[in-house]
């Protein structure tokens, strides 16, 4: 039988990592969805610029989006993790419990 084992901390900083950068990715997404391709002058390059500046803002939402997901889905890994192990710790203890009860007797 192999050990599982999680490393917490790595679990945390990638959180965190998924977190910051779904919060930098609202900005940028924000700007480009103001982006306006008339102050190009030319009308094919306004529509380029304004397509552009659609398909952009619609990929970092879609970032922010998954990352945050993303984030969410870790912290239930960790969630669970954390409950197995108290549930593990609690049956070890009354095994322990009962092994030194038999020896007793």
């Amino acid at each position: 039988m192999s050990d599982l084992s999680v490393d917490y901390a790595v679990l945390n900083r990638v959180r965190n990592n998924l977190e910051h950068i779904a919060e930098l990715m609202k900005r940028p997404g924000r700007e480009m969805e103001q982006v306006n391709g008339d102050s190009m002058g030319v009308p094919e390059l306004a529509g380029r610029m304004d397509d552009f500046g659609d398909e952009w803002s619609y990929g970092i939402k879609q970032l922010t989006k998954f990352s945050g997901k993303a984030s969410q889905a870790l912290l239930k890994i960790k969630e669970s993790f954390e409950k197995l192990d108290h549930e593990l710790a609690e049956a070890n203890r009354g095994q322990g419990k009962g092994d030194a009860e038999r020896a007793g007797k």
